[in-house]
C-alpha cells in the first residue's frame, strides 16, 4: 500500500488523521497528508469540512454529479478496510493481527484514485470518481449491548450510499445475529418509512446490496449461498409490519442484490488477489453484464450538495428525528438552486441595466428597433437560463424545474415592465400615426372608406402585433392588455373619423341641395303661378335623387361606404331628409321674407305699369288710361300674394313635410350633426320642460307652407299699397304736366315771325349741319319707337330745370327789398344802435402789484 501516492490535497485545513482508529479531527497540512477523512466521529459528530477534501482530493475541479459513493458494512473485525484498501487502494487502517480490536472508530471517507481490475490499476476518472465509506463494524466487544450507533452508522450509509458492501463470512450465511439479519431488518423497516411513499408516486430509486462473501471455500456455490440470502431477506421483508397503503410493495421495489465471493486472504492469497480483481471489474467496465452502477441507484445530487444533504440527514438521524430522505434531498437542491438562481439572476439584471436601460420609451428620440431589441432581450434570457441549467442540473429534477420556473418569472417580471413601458409607448404612438392617416385624407380615392380604413387598420394592428411579438418573445411575455387597449383606442379614432365623414357627406350633400333648392324658388317666385309649388317640390326631391339618394341608396336602405351599423345609417337618413326639409322651409322663409316680398309685389306692379306686353314702356296720355293700367297692374301683383305666402299645390293641397321641422324635440335630434360618439337620443320629458318654457312667437308661420304670417302678410299689404299708391300720384302729376301744353298755333306766329332767323339758320353750315343732326336723330328715334319715351324725359328735363329757375328767380325778388331798404338807410344817415361803453377807472392804489 505504501506504493500507492497520495492524492495532492493542498495545504488548506481539513479533518483527517493519521489512522482511522483515531478519534479527533486533526487539520491537514503540507508535511501531513493523508487520503482519507472522518466524516462521522465514534462521538457522533459531523465533519462540515467534507467538501473541501472533496475538492481537494478530486482531479477535476468540480465532480458535480459525475461520482459515485460506495460504503461497506459488516461485522467488527471481518476485513471491511482491508477489503476497501485492496479494491479501491484507500488507505483506511486495518487490524493489527496480533490483537484483534477494533480499529474503524466512526465513519470514513476516502477518494479512491485507482481501482484494482485484472487489467491492473484503473484511474478513477470521468463518471467513475467513486468515494468510499468505511462504516465501523457492529457487534463490536468496544461498544457492547450499546448498538445506538451501528443502527445509525447503517441507516447513514443507507441513505447516502449507491452501493452497500455487506461484508459477510461464508460461515456465517443462514445464521441470524452472525449475518446481521437483526440490523438488516432494522434498516429495512426504516426504509420502508423513508421511501415507502416516495414509491407511491413511481420513485425509481434503489440501493445496491452487494453481499461480499469472504473465505468462500466452494464447496457450497455462490448461486446456492445467495438463493439462501435472498431467500432470507425476502421472508424477513414479508415478516415486516407495514402500513396499509404500503403493504403491496415488494422488496425488489427498493433494493437490488448482487453477490461476490472471496477466497482465503491468508491461505489463498493469489486467489484472494484476482477476486478482488473480478470485483473491481464490475466497477470500472461498463460492458460487464455485472455491471455494478446503475442510473437509478445514484441520488441525482451534485457533490457539494451531497455533502450537505449528508450532514442533515446525519443531524435527523443522530436526534432520533423521521428522516425524509427524498425532503433532504429536495432542501439541499432548493438550497443551491437558489444560491445559483440569485447568482444568475444578479447578473441577469446588470447585463440588462446597461444592455437595455438605452430602449426606455422615455428617453426615446429615434424610431426603436423592435426586432433587435427583442433578439437581444431573447438571447439574454437564453444565456441566464443556460448558466442556470449547467449548474442547477445537477439537483433534483423537480427542485431544478420548479426554480428554473421561478428565475424564468423573474426575468418575466422584469421583462413585463419593459414590455409594458413599450406597449404603452406603441398604443400612443401608433394610434396617433392611425389618427394622423385618416384625418390627412391620404386614404386612396378608388376604394370606399370602410375598405381603406380597414385595410389601414389592419397594417397598423400588424404593424403593432408584429412589435409586440418581438419584445414579448414570441408572446412569451403578457401583453393583452395592450392589444386590447390598442384595437379600443383604433376603434375610437376609426368611429369617430366615421363621423366626421358622415357629417361631411350630409353637410356636402345637404348644401348641394340648399342650392338646388334656394336656385328653383329664386326662379319661381319671379314669376309666380298655380304650379309654381309643383315645380319646386319637384326640384326638391329631384336634388336630393341627384346629390344622395343616388349614391348612397341600396336595395336595404342606405349604405355611406364608412362602415357605420345600420341603426347608424338610418339615423343619418333621418337626419337627411329632416335637415333637407329644414332647408326647404329655410329658403322659403329667406326668399320669401316680409321684405323680399314687397320687393317681388313691387316688381311685378312696376312691370305691369310702367311696360306694355312687349315690354315697351307705356307713356299714358290720358287719367283714365293711367287708371286703369293702375288698377289691372295692382291686379296682377297681387294674385301672386296668395301663392307666394302659402306653399300650395295645384291640386289645392299644401306642401306637408316628412317631419315637423318646428318640432323643437326633432329640431335638437335630428337637426344637428353627428357627434363623434354617436348621437344619443333626448329624453321626452327634458324635451317637453324646454318647449314648455319657450313662449310661442305669434307673429311665426302656423305651418310649413306658411312663409310668413299673417301679421306680415297685412304690413306687406299696407306696405304695397303705400308704394303703388305713391307710383300713381307721381304718374298723374307727369300726366297732367304733359297735359297743360302750348297752343299749336303759337307755332305758326313763331313760323311767320322767325323766318329771316329760320332761314339764317339753314344758311348757315354750322347751324344746318347740327339741325340736320337733330333730325336724323328724331328720325332714329321715332323708328325705334322710342320717341315718346324721349319727349317725356326731355319734357321732364324741361320741367325740371323750369322748377329750378322758379326757384332761383323767388329767390332773387325775395332779396330785392332787404337790399333796397339798407342802400336807404345808408342814404338817410340812420345807424345801428349800438351798446354804450363805460370805461371803468383803476381802484388799486400805486405801488401794490397784483
Amino acid at each position: 500500500m505504501s506504493d500507492l501516492p497520495p492524492p495532492d490535497l493542498g495545504s488548506e485545513e481539513i479533518s483527517v488523521s493519521p489512522t482511522s482508529s483515531s478519534s479527533s479531527f486533526v487539520p491537514i497540512d503540507k508535511n501531513q497528508l493523508q487520503d482519507a477523512v472522518q466524516v462521522v466521529s465514534e462521538a457522533k459528530e459531523f465533519n462540515s469540512l467534507i467538501l473541501d477534501y472533496v475538492r481537494k482530493a478530486t482531479p477535476a475541479s468540480e465532480v458535480n454529479n459525475n461520482y459515485h459513493i460506495v460504503s461497506v458494512f459488516g461485522s467488527q473485525s471481518t476485513g471491511k478496510s482491508t477489503l476497501l484498501n485492496r479494491l479501491f487502494n484507500t488507505n483506511f487502517d486495518v487490524m493489527d493481527e496480533s490483537n484483534r480490536s477494533q480499529t474503524t472508530k466512526g465513519i470514513w471517507m476516502a477518494y479512491s484514485s485507482i481501482i484494482t481490475t485484472s487489467q491492473g490499476p484503473v484511474p478513477s476518472k470521468g463518471g467513475e470518481n467513486i468515494f468510499v465509506m468505511d462504516v465501523e463494524g457492529t457487534d463490536g466487544r468496544e461498544r457492547g449491548e450499546d448498538q445506538d450507533f451501528e443502527r445509525k452508522a447503517a441507516l447513514f450509509a443507507l441513505s447516502t450510499s449507491e452501493v452497500l458492501i455487506i461484508n459477510v463470512w461464508e460461515h456465517q450465511i443462514g445464521l441470524y445475529q452472525g449475518a446481521n439479519m437483526g440490523l438488516l431488518k432494522t434498516v429495512f423497516e426504516v426504509n420502508l418509512s423513508l421511501f415507502g411513499r416516495t414509491k407511491l408516486e413511481m420513485n425509481e430509486h434503489k440501493v445496491l446490496l452487494l453481499f461480499v462473501i469472504r473465505d468462500h471455500i466452494g464447496t457450497t456455490s455462490k448461486e446456492s449461498l445467495a438463493a439462501t440470502v435472498t431467500q432470507d431477506l425476502i421472508k424477513m421483508w414479508d415478516s415486516l409490519s407495514k402500513p396499509q397503503e404500503l403493504a403491496h410493495l415488494q422488496f425488489s421495489d427498493f433494493f437490488d442484490i448482487q453477490f461476490h465471493t472471496l477466497r482465503h486472504k491468508i491461505l489463498q492469497p493469489g486467489e484472494f488477489t484476482t477476486d478482488v480483481q473480478l470485483l473491481g471489474d464490475r466497477f470500472t467496465d461498463h460492458k460487464n453484464e455485472d455491471f455494478l452502477f446503475k442510473k437509478y441507484y445514484h441520488h441525482d445530487i451534485p457533490i457539494d450538495g451531497w455533502t450537505m444533504y449528508a450532514e442533515n440527514c446525519w443531524d435527523q438521524i443522530d436526534k432520533n428525528k423521521d428522516l425524509d430522505l427524498p425532503t433532504q434531498q429536495i432542501l439541499v437542491a432548493k438550497f443551491k438552486c437558489d444560491e445559483i438562481l440569485t447568482s444568475v439572476f444578479e447578473e441577469f439584471r446588470s447585463k440588462f441595466e446597461e444592455r437595455h436601460a438605452k430602449y426606455a420609451p422615455t428617453d426615446i428620440k429615434e424610431e426603436v428597433d423592435y426586432e433587435e431589441l427583442g433578439g437581444s432581450l431573447g438571447d439574454l434570457k437564453e444565456d441566464t437560463l443556460e448558466n442556470y441549467d449547467m449548474m442547477a442540473s445537477r439537483y433534483n429534477q423537480s427542485v431544478y424545474l420548479q426554480k428554473r420556473k421561478t428565475l424564468e418569472q423573474k426575468i418575466t417580471d422584469v421583462y413585463q415592465d419593459l414590455v409594458d413601458q413599450h406597449g404603452a409607448h406603441m398604443v400612443s404612438k401608433l394610434s396617433a400615426k392611425f389618427a394622423s392617416s385618416l384625418s390627412s385624407k391620404k386614404l386612396p380615392k378608388d376604394v370606399s372608406f370602410a375598405l381603406a380604413t380597414e385595410a389601414l387598420r389592419k397594417d397598423i394592428v400588424h404593424q403593432f402585433l408584429k412589435n409586440c411579438s418581438c419584445i414579448t418573445l414570441n408572446g412569451s411575455l403578457d401583453h393583452a392588455k395592450h392589444v386590447t387597449s390598442f384595437t379600443r383606442k383604433l376603434d375610437s379614432i376609426l368611429s369617430k373619423q366615421r363621423f366626421v365623414e358622415l357629417n361631411s357627406i350630409l353637410a356636402k350633400s345637404l348644401k348641394k341641395v340648399e342650392s338646388a333648392v334656394a336656385k328653383a324658388i329664386t326662379q319661381e317666385i319671379s314669376e309666380p303661378s298655380e304650379s309654381t309649388w309643383d315645380r319646386v317640390l319637384e326640384k326638391f326631391k329631384g336634388a336630393q335623387d341627384e346629390y344622395f339618394y343616388s349614391k348612397y341608396e341600396t336595395a336595404t336602405g342606405v349604405d355611406f361606404g364608412l362602415g357605420t351599423s345600420a341603426s347608424v345609417n338610418e339615423r343619418a337618413l333621418e337626419k337627411f331628409q329632416f335637415r333637407a326639409w329644414s332647408l326647404l322651409h329655410l329658403q322659403m322663409r329667406k326668399l320669401i321674407s316680409k321684405d323680399n316680398l314687397v320687393i317681388i309685389l313691387k316688381d311685378r306692379f312696376e312691370d305691369k305699369f310702367r311696360y306694355d306686353e312687349n315690354g315697351i314702356p307705356r307713356l299714358y296720355q290720358n287719367s283714365h288710361e293711367l287708371e286703369l293700367n293702375f288698377t289691372a297692374a295692382k291686379e296682377h301683383a297681387l294674385k301672386a300674394l296668395p301663392i307666394l305666402t302659402l306653399a300650395t299645390l295645384s291640386d289645392g293641397t299644401t306642401i306637408v313635410p316628412k317631419y315637423d321641422v318646428r318640432d323643437k324635440r326633432l329640431q335638437k335630434k335630428l337637426g344637428a350633426a353627428f357627434d363623434t360618439t354617436g348621437e344619443v337620443d333626448l329624453k321626452d320629458e327634458d324635451v317637453e320642460s324646454d318647449t314648455d318654457e319657450e313662449d310661442e312667437d305669434e307673429n311665426e308661420p302656423k305651418c310649413f307652407a306658411e312663409a310668413i304670417s299673417e301679421t306680415d302678410k297685412a304690413s306687406v299689404l299696407s306696405k304695397f299699397k303705400k308704394e303703388t299708391d305713391a307710383t300713381f300720384v307721381e304718374s298723374k302729376r307727369a300726366l297732367i304736366q304733359h297735359v297743360t301744353h302750348i297752343p299749336y298755333y303759337i307755332y305758326i306766329v313763331i313760323l311767320v315771325l322767325g323766318w329771316n332767323e329760320f332761314m339764317a339758320v339753314l344758311r348757315n353750315p354750322f347751324f344746318f349741319t347740327l339741325l340736320l343732326m337733330l333730325g336724323a336723330g328724331t328720325y332714329v328715334l321715332y323708328h325705334l319707337n322710342l320717341l315718346k319715351p324721349a319727349m317725356v324725359v326731355v319734357q321732364r328735363m324741361f320741367d325740371e330745370c323750369l322748377v329750378i329757375a322758379k326757384q332761383k328767380l323767388k329767390e332773387f325778388i325775395d332779396e330785392q327789398p332787404q337790399e333796397h331798404a339798407k342802400r336807404l338807410s345808408k342814404m338817410a344817415g340812420i345807424t345801428e344802435d349800438k351798446p354804450e361803453e363805460i370805461e371803468m377807472s383803476d381802484l388799486t392804489p400805486p405801488g401794490e402789484g397784483s
